[in-house]
């Protein structure tokens, strides 16, 4: 984000030293930024990164210096009052990483600053905070004297040895390590991580989420103790920031963590690991709205060091650069120690209601589960949806029962009692009589992993079943005890969402079945082939971990989806081709960008209007500039078309190089936008 004042004088005009500082204050401005001039007790002292106190208004308010420049002494700029710390808290590639998030998501660089910089950080007061407790991992971890090194096959040492060469080089290469799910990509990173260590580098190692990758970062840990910071959501703002300034001091040469990590202050960076790239955990859903692969991406060229991309089933976009050479595409195409894929079943649940077969478990799975039980093995089953039901309806006037404030039907779980929105998280009793026409005949429908749980507890009432979804994650904790039970054959059968699609490594499991493979199929979104068919491979691949054989059954009513029928085989080529052909037809990344723009407002009809102004003035834009390979779609309602009490609408920008009309883009009160929104 460049300086938006270029300081001219006159012969006989002495310039003055001006700084662009962020302020801590929300301003509401597009850049974020003010200019105040550097006394002279500062000049030559200050420095790109500081932490300032500036005049603001009537008030005072601390802020980070951005730039600074020289101006004429005309100007008439208040000065800064105070530096508030002797050295930068920011470096200077972090305050430019603020700037191009900024720039580039279109969002006030404050509102960046405040994701970049933890708020105990911020605060002027900075208090000596000693960790009070540290995750169960890395306690398990440091108990590990003599982490085992596992020796790599040629596969992982083809790829290790490419990406060293970079690394050697100290040269910003992109790499996509493409490995199938148990092919041992782990591995690799730890190797490539030795390697940056020993030349006194540091590392930057992105996960999806800390909660669903126990085992991972516990290797991590193990390998390397006390050189690792973790940081994930379940730390305190006290410990976020001790860790962050042990993270600044360069204390920790690894720093693991999910998207937010992108931003940890590392000072000797060579390398950044993504694992699971296609996540869209990495994308933020609130401002600012970033990607942190695509943040990663500028951060690698900037500090000139190797970004490593690891995923069974990359994102279409990162697939096709790979083959465009956009990226180094490195593959691990069989699993570590000659294990076979599982083999897949797909049950047509169309032929099991046609059979008087009504259970959401089909027969050919349920005699699968019993036979692991049999052989004391364990079974995984997996549905993307919490709840016993999934909605309410009155078999009398057909209305479902809806959330209040948004326009979603309510989820009913049996732990509560009640049911629930998944959007506002508002709860309700479950009404005895239809709100609406008074009917007692009222009843929930469809199924949700409470209900499955029920449904394997009745089937086989000896089973030890656990349960895993965010009805359950009270604790930092709860997802690491389910897989330590798992691990030690304390538990005979894992029910869970996503959380138990990956990361999992469990030797005992020879049964996964997905209970419903078409629950995130059927979304208004471009991604949700690729998303099904991503959930559909990571979970057939929690099976075949250890020696005895296994199997994957996928329930489904659209057993003819490209999505499914390509995740039968353990395809992902043969997904990619018929997927990008799609994509291509329509104009969807890689072949366009998107920009959504949504507006909402308690009034509906003033939330309409708004939008269609917008949309109005977006197509008068591109037609004054001449840009007709740009499109406008819409107005049209969002998904969620009421969410906690306002309507919302939205207006979609396709085409190439999008921001060559940022400054028609709408902005204000009641407007977001989503830069290459997932």
């Amino acid at each position: 984000m460049p300086l938006t004042r270029v300081a001219t004088a006159a012969p006989d005009t002495t310039l003055q030293a001006i700084a662009q500082v962020a302020v801590e204050a929300r301003v509401g401005s597009q850049s974020g930024l003010f200019d105040y001039a550097v006394p002279e007790a500062l000049t030559g002292v200050i420095e790109i990164g500081h932490r300032v106190r500036v005049p603001f208004g009537k008030r005072t308010v601390t802020g980070f210096v951005y730039a600074l420049d020289q101006g004429p002494t005309v100007l008439e700029l208040k000065p800064i009052e105070a530096l508030l710390d002797a050295e930068p808290v920011l470096p200077a590639v972090l305050v430019e990483l603020a700037g191009f998030v900024a720039a580039h998501y279109q969002v006030p660089l404050d509102e960046v600053v405040r994701a970049v910089v933890p708020p105990r950080v911020r605060a002027v007061i900075k208090r000596s905070v000693k960790r009070r407790r540290q995750s169960r991992i890395l306690r398990q971890a440091a108990q590990v004297s003599h982490p085992a090194v596992i020796a790599l096959e040629p596969g992982q040492e083809a790829a290790r040895e490419r990406i060293a060469v970079a690394l050697t080089r100290q040269e910003s290469e992109v790499f996509l390590l493409h490995g199938v799910t148990g092919s041992g990509k782990t591995e690799v990173y730890l190797a490539l991580l030795e390697q940056v260590l020993a030349k006194e580098g540091q590392a930057l190692v992105l996960i999806p989420e800390i909660a669903l990758t126990p085992q991972t970062v516990g290797r991590f840990a193990a390998r390397f103790p006390g050189r690792l910071a973790v940081l994930h959501s379940a730390l305190t703002e006290a410990e976020r920031a001790a860790e962050w300034w042990r993270i600044r001091r360069g204390e920790a040469d690894i720093v693991i963590g999910p998207r937010a990590a992108v931003f940890a202050p590392l000072p000797r960076l060579r390398l950044i690991v993504i694992d699971e790239e296609e996540s869209s955990a990495f994308k933020q859903d609130r401002i600012p709205r970033y990607h942190a692969p695509t943040v990663a991406r500028w951060l690698a060229r900037r500090t000139r060091s190797v970004l490593l991309l690891g995923s069974a089933t990359p994102s279409v976009v990162t697939y096709a650069g790979a083959l465009s050479g956009r990226e180094r595409l490195l593959e691990l195409p069989h699993r570590a120690q000659g294990r076979p894929l599982p083999p897949v079943t797909i049950v047509d649940m169309r032929k099991e209601l046609q059979a008087e077969q009504f259970g959401p478990l089909s027969r050919p799975l349920r005699e699968a589960i019993g036979e692991s039980l049999a052989r004391r093995e364990q079974s995984i089953l997996f549905l993307n949806r919490r709840g016993l039901a999934t909605f309410v309806l009155c078999r009398d006037c057909g209305q479902a029962r809806e959330c209040p404030h948004c326009s979603v039907a309510l989820v009913y779980h049996a732990a509560l009692n009640r049911l629930q929105c998944h959007y506002c998280g508002s709860t309700e009793p479950l009404p005895r009589r239809c709100p609406a026409c008074g009917s007692r005949y009222i009843k929930s429908f469809g199924i949700g992993t409470e209900r499955i749980e029920q449904e394997v507890r009745s089937l086989f009432p000896a089973a030890r079943v656990l349960r895993l979804d965010r009805d359950v994650m009270k604790t930092p904790d709860a997802a690491d005890l389910i897989f330590d039970q798992m691990m030690s054959g304390e538990a005979d059968v894992l029910v869970g969402t996503q959380l138990v699609a990956k990361g999992l490594d469990l030797p005992r499991v020879t049964t996964v079945g997905v209970v419903n493979a078409d629950t995130s199929l059927h979304f208004p979104d471009y991604r949700s082939s690729e998303r099904t068919f991503s959930l559909l491979t990571q979970v057939a691949g929690r099976a075949g971990r250890g020696s005895a054989a296994s199997s994957v059954f996928i329930q489904t009513y659209t057993p003819d989806h490209p999505a499914i029928k390509h995740a039968q085989y353990h395809d992902y080529r043969g997904f990619f081709r018929e997927e990008l052909e799609v994509r291509r037809a329509y104009r969807f990344p890689p072949f366009a960008e998107l920009i959504v723009a949504t507006y909402g407002h308690r009034d509906e009809a003033r939330a309409a209007r708004e939008a269609k102004t917008a949309a109005e003035h977006l197509s008068a834009t591109i037609a004054l500039l001449n840009l007709g390979d740009i499109e406008v779609l819409g107005p049209s309602p969002a998904f969620v078309y009421r969410l906690k009490d306002e309507f919302r609408y939205e207006v979609t920008l396709k085409g190439a190089d999008l921001h060559r009309v940022a400054d028609g883009l709408p902005r204000g009160r009641g407007w977001s936008l989503d830069v290459d929104p997932m």
